[in-house]
Protein backbone atom coordinates (compact mmCIF):
# COMPACT_ATOMS: atom_id res chain seq x y z
CA UNK A 1 0.00 0.00 0.00
CA UNK A 2 1.87 3.35 -1.10
CA UNK A 3 0.64 6.34 0.67
CA UNK A 4 1.42 9.92 0.18
CA UNK A 5 0.65 13.44 1.57
CA UNK A 6 0.68 17.03 0.24
CA UNK A 7 1.09 19.57 2.38
CA UNK A 8 0.61 23.64 2.26
CA UNK A 9 0.34 26.33 4.52
CA UNK A 10 -2.37 28.20 5.50
CA UNK A 11 -3.75 31.00 7.81
CA UNK A 12 -4.54 28.11 10.84
CA UNK A 13 -1.61 26.12 10.31
CA UNK A 14 -1.20 22.88 7.46
CA UNK A 15 -3.53 21.04 5.60
CA UNK A 16 -2.54 18.40 4.08
CA UNK A 17 -4.18 15.39 1.24
CA UNK A 18 -3.45 12.05 2.22
CA UNK A 19 -3.67 9.40 -1.02
CA UNK A 20 -3.67 5.84 -1.00
CA UNK A 21 -2.62 3.80 -3.98
CA UNK A 22 -3.41 7.23 -6.02
CA UNK A 23 -6.66 8.07 -4.49
CA UNK A 24 -7.80 10.38 -1.82
CA UNK A 25 -8.10 8.89 1.44
CA UNK A 26 -8.37 12.17 3.43
CA UNK A 27 -7.87 15.72 4.12
CA UNK A 28 -5.89 16.62 7.69
CA UNK A 29 -5.58 19.94 9.22
CA UNK A 30 -3.31 20.44 11.95
CA UNK A 31 -1.77 23.60 13.64
CA UNK A 32 2.01 22.30 13.09
CA UNK A 33 3.54 20.45 10.20
CA UNK A 34 5.55 18.83 12.82
CA UNK A 35 2.34 17.37 14.00
CA UNK A 36 0.90 16.29 10.89
CA UNK A 37 3.84 14.68 9.98
CA UNK A 38 4.21 12.52 12.92
CA UNK A 39 0.63 10.96 12.87
CA UNK A 40 1.39 9.79 8.72
CA UNK A 41 4.78 7.47 9.86
CA UNK A 42 3.15 4.99 7.12
CA UNK A 43 3.59 7.66 3.82
CA UNK A 44 6.37 6.73 2.04
CA UNK A 45 6.40 10.43 0.49
CA UNK A 46 5.27 13.77 2.18
CA UNK A 47 5.57 16.81 -0.26
CA UNK A 48 5.62 20.20 1.03
CA UNK A 49 4.36 22.73 -0.92
CA UNK A 50 6.10 26.41 0.11
CA UNK A 51 9.38 27.94 -1.44
CA UNK A 52 12.54 27.99 0.95
CA UNK A 53 15.65 29.72 1.07
CA UNK A 54 14.92 31.93 -2.08
CA UNK A 55 18.72 33.52 -2.90
CA UNK A 56 17.60 36.05 -4.81
CA UNK A 57 14.62 37.42 -3.29
CA UNK A 58 11.67 36.05 -5.07
CA UNK A 59 11.05 35.18 -8.28
CA UNK A 60 9.62 37.73 -10.36
CA UNK A 61 5.98 36.08 -11.46
CA UNK A 62 5.47 36.18 -7.92
CA UNK A 63 6.13 39.74 -7.53
CA UNK A 64 3.85 40.39 -10.68
CA UNK A 65 1.24 38.22 -9.15
CA UNK A 66 0.62 39.69 -5.79
CA UNK A 67 0.52 43.46 -7.16
CA UNK A 68 -2.34 41.97 -9.29
CA UNK A 69 -3.90 40.58 -6.45
CA UNK A 70 -3.82 43.00 -4.08
CA UNK A 71 -5.25 42.35 -0.36
CA UNK A 72 -4.80 38.50 -1.68
CA UNK A 73 -1.15 38.91 -2.79
CA UNK A 74 -0.35 36.25 0.34
CA UNK A 75 -2.13 33.61 -1.09
CA UNK A 76 1.13 33.64 -3.58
Amino acid sequence: MTVVLGADVWKSGWVAVRTVEGRVDSVIARERLAELAAEQDDAAVIGVDIPIGLLDGGRRCYELARAMLGPRRSSV
